[in-house]
């Protein structure tokens, strides 16, 4: 296996606004957009601070280069920083993004069956 998975810690924000802007749908045939889009606060929520109570998740590893190429990561928004998901204040919400060429591997896979598998 060419991957390994391990835990976010506070130093994995800065890879963690990369997934959140991976994880932005961009249909088919349309323009990506901006970067900085991420930083608006309907979106920087699912990121900004990370590692604050509650907060967790998983990162992937490809071992031959030593980079993180996807994660997973649980964070609950209530009050007024719902998200676009929220359900109510105790249920959290949850993002999963891999890079565009090591989709289709199975990584996004391995990243949901160990955070569900108790790796919270």
């Amino acid at each position: 296996m060419d991957w390994i998975i391990q835990a976010l810690k506070d130093e994995d924000e800065p890879f963690l606004w990369e997934m959140l802007y991976q994880a932005l749908y961009i249909p088919e045939g349309q323009a990506a957009v901006s970067r900085e889009v991420v930083h608006l606060p309907e979106l920087a929520r699912y990121v900004q601070g990370w590692r604050r109570n509650g907060d967790c998740g998983f990162m992937v590893i490809h071992l031959p280069t030593e980079q993180p190429v996807g994660a997973v990561w649980l964070r609950l928004l209530t009050g007024d920083n719902k998200g676009y998901g929220y359900v109510d204040d105790e249920t959290p919400e949850l993002g999963i993004a891999v890079f565009p060429e090591y989709r289709g591997q199975g990584i996004g896979t391995q990243l949901l069956t160990q955070f569900l598998g108790g790796g919270r």
